[in-house]
Formats: C-alpha cells, structure tokens, sequence
C-alpha cells in the first residue's frame, strides 16, 4: 500500500491542472495492477514532434500526468529564422478548442471529472505555409483496486505592503503547513478557475435609513457588471428571512431585477441567512465566494433577541464546510463598539472573523457612497487569485478541524486563505 500511495504521487496532476470541486472531493479510485503498468509505459503519453523547420510540443500537460478538471494547455512553437509562427490550434478529442495567434500559447480547458480516454493535438503552421503537429493520448483508468486520495483546495491572495496583488509567483514561492507539518502543494495555477459569487445584501428595516438601500442597489449593479461573463452570479438578500432565486442568474436584465426589487423591512436573520447561502454553494463547480453587506447585528425587528435559529459558530462551521471565501462589508460608523446581544462580540469583530478565517476579506465603510468602490475592489480580489491544491499527510477520517498554514518566502508579501478545513468523517464517501 506505501508502494501504491508513492506510485500515485509521482504521478500527479499537470503542474497547473487544479480539480474542480466536485473532483476533489471525489474518491479517485486506482487499481495497482494499472497504476504500475502506467507509470512504465510513459512513452503513450509523450508528444509527438513532427520532423522539418516547424517544431511543436506540448509543455502542460505533461507526462505521465493524469488529465483531470481545470486544466491548463501550453504548447512551445518554433520554425526558421526566416519565417514566424502565425496559429497554434487546439483540438480535443479531433474537435477545435481554440485557435492562438501569438505567444504564449496558453489557455484553460475543463477536462471534466472523470478518468477518460483524452486526445489532445497541437498543429502550428507558419507564415511560409508549413506546419507541424504534437499529440498527447491519455489512457483512462480502470477499476481494480482503490485507493482513495482526497485533494485540499487552496485559494490565495499574495499582497504587497501597500495592498497590491502579486501576480508573479511559482509553486515552489509558497510554504504549505497543516497543523503544523509541511505539506506538498501538488497543484498550482495561476490561471482564472471558475467562479460562483453569491451577492448578500441585508435588506432590514435599518438598510431604508439614510439611502442605504438605493446605494446598495447601485454599487451591487456595477459589481454585477464587473465580474467575469463566464462566472456564476447568485443575487440573494434577507431579513427575517433568506429571500432571492436560489440558483445564479444567467444576465444582467435579471440581476438587475432582482436588485432593483429589493425593499427594506424587518429583522436581521444575518447568521441564518449566511448559513443558508453556505449551503447553495456547496458542490459547486470551482471557486466559491459570498460578498455580505450588513449595518446591523444579529436581531428581530420589535423584540431585544436573535433574529436567527442558528449561532455565529454554526454559519461560520457551514462557510467552511462550503469552502466558501466571505467577503464582508459592515456599513455604519463605531461597530467596533457596538456589541452583539451576548456581549460577546462587536459587529466589526463578527465581520472580520468571517472574512479572515474563510480566506476573503473585511471593509468598515462610514458612508454607503463608499460601496461601489468597495464591490469594485471585491471583484479585483477575486480575479486576482491562485489556486492550490495537495493531498494532507493525514489520512485520518476523524471529522476534525484541520489548521492550515500558507505563506510565501518573501517576507514583505501578505498571503490570504482559508484557515482550515473539516476533515471527512468516517462515513464520508
């Protein structure tokens, strides 16, 4: 079983080759015999140079890797000094991916979330008319013996002094700890992986006071607009209760709608509210993230308790378990001394500890003029990222809390992620 858990990690993912999700949280099973009769019959898996002036080869994925997921394609051409190269073109499976004009000659590409037989051409062709082509086959996977190995997804902002993402770093920049062992990042890009945003405006009878509600409007209409086309954007408000289409909306016409129709009234169910969007985004595809607007704290409208079923611990335990990153805008002056119904915690501290253990982060506008620069800077953040991924040392499926470390070797950077994870259980699948 060493022997097989040591084959598995050799073999790995391409360097940029990140799981969605739902792969990563998936059982991957692999049989020995297989393994070991793939790990020696690499050469299936190397490209092909064609012979001439025209020379093409494909750099990610490379062998013997596994195809698996958001998956980066990367192909190196060259020819003569006296020509230049004019296309790189894509196939997959003999079907066009995509045609590049100039270098580098990159793009992502979802390889879906099972082990499958995978043809991948590159043909580049020259400006004097000659071409040459590279192919990888991948080999699919059987069913003999398992052994499972679960992926950890890491999703990081590296800032400078002056809050400037840092866009420049490699797989070998970051230091990975868990509970305090070294682990091994497996997985690293750079490249965008898709993205679902839930928009979680408070809609509570204080958000009708002083305009907030028309800026909130606003400044969540232009982060609509801001955020990448090919994201998933859920537009979502509450205040006694969750309200808003459960699923993300495909255009602009609807999101407007939906924002435009938001009208202030009642409590403030916060810790209900983010308990439940935790829970529309888990087995998402990718990236998950919620963007919360609050001015107030956990309450009903009329009487001095709660306004929600659930506890501060049980939404935050749920963001967690969703891996979704909060970001957390606390509208209205002095929350850091305005004190939750317990006197436990300030509204500024109940906000910032969302943000900082979920890998996202918190802002303390005084005014609501201040949003839509905020929710710009939000959608910045969130293009702005790195994924990682590695599989824990600790095989354990015991359900507990599992600290995470990540910082890079550079010591004036600021590196952001989640602070943890939840182990899986012993019925876990």
């Amino acid at each position: 079983m060493l022997a097989l858990q040591r084959a598995v990690a050799r073999m790995g993912l391409p360097g940029a080759g990140l799981l969605s999700r739902a792969a990563a949280t998936a059982v991957l099973l692999v049989p020995a015999i297989v393994l070991a009769l793939a790990l020696h019959t690499a050469p299936a898996l190397m490209p092909v140079w064609a012979e001439g002036l025209v020379s093409v080869r494909f750099v990610e994925p490379s062998p013997p890797g596994l195809v698996l997921g958001v998956t980066r394609i990367t192909v190196e051409a060259a020819t003569s000094a006296d020509a230049r190269i004019v296309s790189v073109a894509i196939y997959v499976d003999g079907s066009p991916l995509s045609v590049l004009t100039r270098p580098p000659y990159t793009l992502t590409w979802d390889a879906g979330s099972r082990f499958l037989h995978r043809s991948l051409r590159a043909v580049a062709t020259d400006s004097a008319g000659r071409s040459a082509e590279a192919r990888i086959e991948v080999q699919p996977l059987n069913v003999g013996q398992y052994e499972e190995v679960r992926l950890v997804n890491l999703y990081a902002t590296a800032l400078d002094r002056e809050g400037r993402a840092i866009l420049d770093l490699g797989r070998d920049d970051f230091l990975l700890f868990e509970d305090g062992v070294p682990q091994t990042v497996s997985h690293f890009t750079s490249a965008r992986v898709p993205l679902t945003v839930a928009l979680l405006i408070d809609a509570s009878n204080s958000m009708g006071r002083g305009g907030k509600v028309e800026l909130a409007r606003k400044a969540a209409v232009q982060f609509a607009e801001s955020v990448d086309p090919s994201d998933h954007l859920m537009v979502l408000h509450f205040n006694d209760e969750l309200r808003g289409p459960r699923e993300p909306l495909a255009d602009h016409k609807r999101v407007k709608e939906e924002v435009e129709g938001i009208r202030p009234g009642g409590g403030t169910a916060l810790y209900d509210s983010l308990f439940q969007t935790a829970q529309l985004l888990e087995g998402r595809e990718g990236r998950r993230a919620i963007v919360l607007l609050s001015d107030g704290r956990d309450q009903a409208l009329t009487d001095n308790e709660p306004g929600s079923l659930r506890l501060f611990e049980e939404a935050l335990e749920k963001a967690h378990r969703s891996d979704a990153a909060i970001y957390a805008v606390g509208l209205g002056r002095h929350l850091e001394e305005e004190m939750d119904l317990q006197r436990v915690r300030s509204l500024k501290e109940i906000l910032d500890t969302l943000a900082r253990q979920t890998g996202g982060r918190s802002y303390f506008p005084e005014r609501a003029g201040e949003l839509s620069g905020i929710y710009r800077q939000i959608a910045i953040d969130l293009r702005q990222q790195y994924a990682l991924a590695y599989t824990s040392t600790n095989r354990s499926r015991d359900g507990r809390w599992r600290a995470i470390s990540l910082r890079v070797k550079r010591d004036d950077l600021e590196v952001r992620t989640r602070t943890g994870y939840y182990a899986p259980g012993p019925a876990a699948p």
